[in-house]
């Protein structure tokens, strides 16, 4: 996956500190202040439809809680990062590599574009391929893997785009919705480097 941009630091220490960066938006490392964007998105509904398992969004101290206990330290570890736009400097999502499994070089990839007036431009599929590119580069692993939904058609363009392909499918009992939800598996795999 071609970069024209200059290397970005791999480690940065300082929260807000940019880990990576394409034409359109740079992963940087959580800071604090993301904190009230990140509760806000994980109290809207048609967030909650096209991310969360069981289709309910968060209450505002599930959220924070979330943001305290589980982004600010896995963003600290180098696997979780703000998105934000290269124009204008803008906080528009949250990304990170989960269930890593060094032995296998695999790991789960998880994306929310928070800021709704931001889908459709292309910016989570660069987000998306970022994260490729440092889950190969950085962390060596092998295969990145996901989960989205069948009925989020505009994500799985996204991941098209950024180069995954289905693996399989799956359905959940959402007993609360009284709902079937389709789950389609996907991944990409780091591309064999030639020898010598």
């Amino acid at each position: 996956m071609a970069n024209n941009h200059p290397a970005q630091p791999t480690c940065p220490s300082a929260p807000g500190a940019i880990v990576r960066a394409g034409a359109l938006v740079a992963l940087k490392r959580h800071a604090p202040e993301n904190r009230e964007a990140f509760i806000r998105w994980y109290q809207d509904p048609d967030i909650a439809y096209t991310l969360r398992h069981d289709l309910q969004p968060l209450n505002r101290i599930q959220a924070a809680g979330y943001f305290d206990t589980i982004i600010l330290p896995m963003s600290a570890r180098g696997v979780c990062w703000a998105v934000y736009t290269v124009e204008g400097d803008r906080l528009i999502g949250s990304t990170a590599l989960t269930e890593i499994n060094e032995r296998q070089g695999t790991c789960l990839f998880r994306i929310v574009i928070g800021e709704k007036d931001a889908w459709g431009q292309g910016y989570g599929t660069e987000a998306t391929r970022l994260v490729v590119e440092q889950a190969f580069e950085h962390l060596g692993l092998r295969q990145v893997r996901l989960e989205v939904f069948a009925h989020n058609e505009r994500a799985q363009r996204a991941y098209f785009r950024a180069g995954f392909h289905i693996t399989g499918e799956h359905r959940e009992w959402i007993p609360n919705k009284r709902f079937d939800l389709h789950v389609i598996e996907m991944a990409i795999d780091r591309p064999e480097l030639p020898e010598g």
